[in-house]
């Protein structure tokens, strides 16, 4: 199984990025289809940006806050 620390977030900004250049190149193209498709592209890298989070805390019994910070340890 693959640890926590060993997750990338480069992979889900590349995807953003690509979504926004999608999205972009189909509004000046004025083709709403491709504007739809960069979109989409964005809700996927959302999700997927979700769950990376979501499996980097999961099973982490410690709190990743210092212990000063508000609500840490």
């Amino acid at each position: 199984m693959i640890g926590a620390s060993d997750l990338s977030a480069t992979p889900v900004a590349l995807l953003i990025g690509f979504g926004v250049v999608v999205g972009l190149v189909g509004h000046l193209a004025g083709s709403r289809r491709t504007v739809v498709v960069g979109i989409a592209i964005l809700f996927v890298a959302t999700a997927l940006l979700l769950v990376g989070g979501y499996l980097a805390y999961q099973d982490d019994a410690v709190d990743p806050r210092p212990c000063d910070a508000p609500g840490g340890c």
